[in-house]
């Protein structure tokens, strides 16, 4: 910043000196009568011709900066046409009436016409200030001048459109510069001729770069075919009018040809610049609407990626579909809600009920249209359209294709029959549409994979609203609007499933600890249990309780909650509750036991739920277990070096709430020797699947037990573990919640 401050104030001074030095020959040269023509002799034009040069230069650089600063950082190769045409204007004209009371104030101001004179010695002092305040003020214009035309030649420039515009400066300061220390009269030598010829012919090349006519508005283009002409004749005026073309002269004969070709291409420039503006303004309309059309699209497409909230998006998408086919359209959105498969009657009539609803499929088939979303039209007007068109929802619903009426009035759909004259002299007559101030219409669905999300009705007030373009872009809105949509609700379905994922790791571990958080001591005994749900929770329960005094009495459950997940997972809790309360009311019975707990459970249980359950009770003085079964898989016992299956009648809880489960339900006794081994377990064991879709079963988890009878309980539940998960490696699966518990009768340590 510091640094171009400096720069600026560096182009002040050079100005200023340079001008003063300049201001001083020219005054010494008036007064010298006689010894002008020697003073010439001794190379004072040259110096002249230099500190002038050094004035426009220093002019045109601050210019050019003063542009630059107002421009905003990322347009700084551009000026606003209009604002430039509109300073321009004002410009000219104060310059212009400024030389003017100049003139009137100090006339005369009349230049010697004798050639051998240079055009540097005036008839008065005044001349030569005048000439000077030409350069500053009317030469600072045509700097400007040639600044805005070169700013609005390299918009949206081709490859070759900056170096042709450097060319043509170059060659022109090159003409210049080989005129230096010639005075008026002198003719113009062959290489400046040759230079300005060259910057003549790009002059040419240049005056039709005019891409920054065709963006800018309609209204833009009026103002400038007024303020462009001003321009034009303000410089005309001044060089032809008030002759300031010999003041340049008077001022140095070089720069008056740099100037002097400014002005020439600055007028030509400006000439085809008004002619072009007259020819593309019957296309501006249009063009603005494609523009307009491209802004919406942009927009729309920049709002889809930055908004998820699917109620905003509606409003978007009747929004920009409405600026994009005219401020007197009407725009509505209607959300389709299709039919569950399960209550499609009873949604039907729910649905009648609703407000803003424009159409429902009394069938029962596809489901219902309502409307969440409109501009331009009351909800009324579209209820009254929709209950003459509901062939438009229907078919949007069936087909998911485009409908359009070109005319509603005149369309047979909607019972229409009109003769062709009456047609005409509806026309003629240009009465309003129709009662809905609809008179024509197009319907564009909202698809997404497959699935209709809506519809886009867009309305105009007269028949055949609506071409081809207009039909283009309402389709693209929608497509862009079902796409948002469809992210809008998959990133909500993520965000659910992601607070009910959270939701569910909590219940996993409250439902951690209601399952035994230790083993319970057991004189001569050992138990280990473990239990592994198929998702977050599951609905396998076992659990311990001290019965008796001094750990001589346990009950052990095992159970199974029919489906899995979250339901499962609460019948697993209320389960828990009953257990811990009846098995010390029951101390002695596990069949009296279970069939109070089946009274107490079948009443809060599902028609279609159930719970397996097989329940034992240690007697650790006498090594005894009293076995019953509930519906639930059979125990596992190993003695000596046999395994088998403790088969039961019973029927699982819940099932029945009385007398069947009474009768059904059998207890046995088991005598424990030292080394014996019990397992309990549910079906996710069993039924453990390998690649093939075979079974673990029975006989595997037996082996393992027979196999593993020597080691802790402990060991033993790892043992049966691993081998199911060994069982379903290499493509298998565990379809179920897998719960395991192992009993085994040891030695009483000696006191």
């Amino acid at each position: 910043m510091q640094k171009n401050v400096r720069l600026t104030y560096f182009l002040f001074l050079a100005l200023i000196i340079s001008e003063v030095l300049h201001l001083s020959i020219d005054v010494g040269l008036f007064y010298a009568g006689e010894a002008r023509a020697y003073l010439i002799s001794l190379g004072v034009l040259f110096l002249k011709d230099f500190l002038g040069y050094v004035t426009v230069a220093s002019i045109y650089l601050l210019i050019r900066r003063q542009i630059a600063s107002h421009a905003l950082p990322d347009t700084v190769a551009w000026v606003e046409p209009e604002d430039a045409f509109k300073r321009g204007a004002i410009l000219i004209v104060l310059i212009i009436v400024f030389l003017s009371v100049y003139s009137a104030l100090f006339s005369p101001c009349d230049f010697n016409p004798e050639e051998e004179i240079p055009a540097s010695a005036p008839q008065t002092i005044y001349s030569i200030f005048k000439s000077h305040l030409t350069i500053l003020t009317f030469g600072s214009y045509l700097l400007a001048l040639f600044i805005v035309a070169e700013r609005l030649i390299l918009f949206r420039r081709l490859k070759n459109t900056k170096s042709n515009f450097i060319l043509m400066a170059a060659f022109l300061t090159l003409g210049t510069v080989a005129m230096t220390g010639s005075k008026k009269g002198d003719k113009i030598n062959v290489l400046a001729i040759a230079f300005l010829s060259v910057a003549g012919l790009m002059m040419l090349v240049n005056l039709f770069r005019l891409s920054w006519i065709l963006p800018i508005k309609r209204d833009e283009k009026i103002r400038a075919i007024f303020l462009v002409p001003l321009i034009i004749g303000g410089i005309i005026i001044a060089l032809d009018r008030l002759k300031l073309q010999e003041h340049f002269t008077a001022y140095s004969f070089s720069i008056s040809l740099f100037l002097e070709g400014i002005a020439i291409f600055g007028v030509l420039y400006l000439t085809v610049t008004l002619f072009s503006l007259l020819f593309y303004l019957p296309t501006s309309e249009a063009f603005e609407r494609k523009s307009s059309e491209v802004k919406n699209l942009y927009a729309m497409s920049k709002f889809i990626t930055d908004v998820f909230e699917e109620e905003k998006i509606y409003d978007s998408l009747v929004s920009y579909a409405r600026q994009a086919c005219g401020a007197s359209s009407s725009v509505w959105f209607d959300l389709y809600h299709p039919y569950s498969e399960e209550t499609r009657s009873a949604e039907s009539t729910t649905a009648s009920k609703l407000p803003n609803l424009q159409w429902r499929d009394l069938n029962g088939e596809y489901g219902f249209f309502k409307t969440v979303a409109q501009q331009n039209i009351s909800l009324e007007d579209i209820q009254r359209f929709s209950s003459k068109a509901g062939f438009i929802w229907k078919q949007i619903a069936e087909k998911k294709s485009i409908v359009r009426i070109d005319d509603i009035e005149n369309d047979v759909r909607f019972g229409a029959s009109p003769s062709a004259l009456k047609q005409f002299w509806r026309r003629i007559k240009s009465t309003p549409a129709s009662s809905n101030g609809i008179g024509s219409i197009v319907s564009v669905p909202l698809v997404a994979r497959n699935k209709l999300i809506g519809v886009l009705c867009v309305s105009k007030d007269v028949e055949y609203g609506f071409v081809k373009e207009d039909l283009e872009l309402i389709t693209t809105f929608a497509d862009q609007a079902a796409v948002a949509i469809d992210n809008s609700r998959l990133i909500r379905e993520l965000i659910d499933k992601e607070r009910l994922q959270q939701e569910l790791l909590v219940a996993q571990k409250i439902q951690l600890r209601l399952l035994p958080q230790s083993q319970p001591k057991m004189k001569g005994f050992e138990v280990d249990g473990v239990s592994y749900p198929a998702y977050e929770v599951g609905g396998d329960y076992f659990d311990y309780v001290q019965i008796g005094e001094n750990s001589t009495t346990v009950g052990i459950i095992i159970a199974d909650v029919s489906g899995k997940g979250t339901s499962a997972a609460f019948y697993m809790a209320e389960l828990k509750g009953i257990v811990q309360s009846l098995a010390r009311i029951y101390p002695n019975s596990p069949k009296e036991f279970l069939c109070k707990a089946n009274e107490t459970i079948a009443r809060g249980l599902e028609k279609a739920s159930f719970i397996s359950a097989l329940y034992g009770i240690v007697d650790t003085e006498r090594g005894l277990l009293h076995l019953s079964n509930a519906g639930h898989c059979p125990a596992v016992v190993v003695q000596s070096n046999t395994a088998h299956l403790i088969k039961m009648k019973g029927m699982a809880l819940g099932l029945d709430k009385g007398a069947l489960f009474s009768r059904n339900i059998q207890e046995v006794q088991v005598e424990l020797n030292i080394g014996d081994v019990v397992v309990l377990y549910t079906d996710g064991v069993i039924e453990a699947v390998d690649k093939h879709g075979e079974q673990f079963g029975y006989e595997r988890l037996m082996d393992v037990a027979r196999r593993s009878r020597q080691k802790s309980a402990s060991e033993i539940k790892n043992d049966i573990f691993n081998a199911v998960n060994a069982f379903t490696n290499d493509g298998g699966a565990v379809r179920d919640d897998l719960t395991i518990v192992v009993l085994k009768r040891c030695h009483i340590p000696q006191p």
